[in-house]
């Protein structure tokens, strides 16, 4: 833990030194917090999760903290219990996110099916909320996966409208490509009028393919976001 008596004096040692969070006073001289915030994420183009401390609670002075790209703030006098649970959430959520960006580059040269960036975004990196979204996921999909197959095989064609119908919120869910979306489309289209059969097989066979790839990758992801919440 480190101590700067300014933004200047702040940012030097950023650049020299590893950090897990910062706790921003928002009134120091030379360089206040606002302008150290907007220097570390303009300059520096560092995500460090960064605490604004402050006196004044008014509405214009928390979005002023957002618009400089502060993720959060506590009011003077500091409650350290409140103070703690910031820090924890702060720093699990830069250490999942971080993680997930090592996954997509450890992978980038293969071909990935899915993209965890919407759910990010809507759980705001919550790893549990995350976690239980994907297992949601690999729950439900190998067995309409296997449903579909069997629908189509059996000439069951309510039955495979039914399960392409239900796998198609799924891949925009997952980030996964719209191409596979309007895959289970046609699926459930052709199988409403019993047309077009053999392009339906092809249909089958190609979901059935991306899904269980997706299902791997997305183990994968889950047990990432298990180490997340267990440290």
């Amino acid at each position: 833990r480190d101590i700067a008596a300014n933004g200047k004096i702040a940012i030097e040692r950023l650049q020299s030194k590893l950090y897990d969070i910062i706790l921003m006073d928002l009134q120091m001289p030379e360089m206040n917090g606002f302008e150290a915030t907007e220097f570390i994420r303009k300059q520096l183009h560092s995500n460090i999760p960064i605490i604004a401390l402050t006196a004044d609670v008014t509405t214009v002075d928390l979005e002023k903290c957002r618009a400089a790209g502060m993720n959060d703030y506590i009011a003077k006098p500091v409650d350290e219990r409140q103070l703690y649970s910031k820090i924890v959430n702060l720093v699990k959520k830069t250490n999942l996110i971080n993680a997930l960006k090592l996954s997509q580059n450890e992978t980038k040269n293969k071909i990935k099916y899915t993209d965890l960036a919407y759910l990010l975004q809507r759980t705001k990196a919550n790893p549990k909320l995350m976690s239980e979204i994907i297992s949601l996921y690999l729950e439900q999909t190998p067995p309409l996966v296997t449903t579909m197959k069997q629908a189509f095989n059996n000439k069951d064609w309510s039955l495979l409208q039914q399960a392409a119908h239900k796998m198609i919120p799924s891949f925009s869910i997952m980030g996964m490509s719209t191409d596979f979306e309007n895959m289970a489309k046609k699926i459930h289209d052709f199988a409403k009028t019993q047309q077009q059969t053999e392009e339906i097989q092809t249909l089958v066979s190609e979901l059935e393919k991306v899904c269980l790839e997706a299902c791997q990758e997305l183990e994968a992801e889950l047990s990432q976001l298990s180490k997340t919440l267990n440290t």
